[in-house]
């Protein structure tokens, strides 16, 4: 039975998800080192205590990785993705209000679920299941403007942890994510690839015979390769971020 035809490559779609890398990882992954100092001071935390909540998020993120890649292959990467981006801001809105160490691991372990849904792991997995012919150069695209996450949002979160205060900057990064992350993933994610006909999760029914391509005919990666992709890439990282 044929599968769809893939989908030409989308440079405006790979551009706007590109800038949902930039913001969440400017804002979140690099946010947690300006936001150490002053949280330390407030809630009374040494430098160990309050680096466990980034291992706790790196934990839910790998925890996450195998049912997001999934819902990946199952097409809901347009849920996965927008749902990723509210859950980071109920993450930001919960660390803007807590004044105990449990409460900031609990915040940084929701942030942690939300990374795994938006961060490059189902990023590169929704961009080699829509081109599959071109996902070198969309993952490119997409590692090349995430790399500038450094230099745009360090500035800005120490400018308004600054202006503001850590707590009510926190909220200003909720509203980043609230306004922007997510109706921009709710929009571009539309139509996501259907599975073909009588698969489940990209496998063939038993009994049926699947279509047998060669290797060096195709470089189109394999279904089921969105719930690899997101389980690897995320334990790989967890394990070079780990504090030591």
């Amino acid at each position: 039975m044929n599968s769809p035809a893939p989908t030409l490559y989308n440079r405006r779609m790979v551009g706007w998800l590109s800038l949902g890398q930039l913001i969440t990882w400017g804002s979140v992954f690099y946010g947690f080192a300006l936001l150490m100092e002053p949280v330390e001071r407030e809630l009374g935390l040494s430098r160990a205590q309050s680096s466990l909540a980034f291992s706790l998020a790196l934990l839910a993120e790998g925890a996450l990785a195998w049912p997001v890649g999934r819902w990946i292959d199952r097409g809901h990467e347009r849920a996965v993705m927008t749902g990723g981006s509210l859950v980071i801001v109920a993450g930001l809105l919960l660390q803007s209000t807590v004044h105990s160490a449990l409460g900031f691991y609990a915040a940084w372990t929701l942030l942690g679920a939300g990374l795994a849904a938006t961060l490059y792991s189902p990023a590169f997995s929704i961009v080699t299941r829509r081109f599959p012919h071109d996902f070198r150069r969309a993952i490119i695209t997409l590692t090349f403007l995430g790399g500038l996450a450094s230099t745009v949002f360090i500035p800005l979160v120490a400018w308004l942890i600054a202006e503001l205060g850590w707590r009510h900057a926190l909220w200003v990064l909720a509203a980043i994510h609230l306004f922007i992350c997510a109706p921009l993933h709710a929009r571009v994610l539309r139509h996501a690839p259907a599975l073909a006909a009588g698969s489940k999760a990209g496998r063939p029914r038993a009994g049926e015979a699947a279509a047998v391509v060669p290797a060096s005919t195709t470089c189109a990666p394999p279904r089921s390769s969105a719930r690899r992709c997101c389980s690897c890439f995320s334990m790989a990282w967890a394990t070079a971020c780990s504090p030591s």
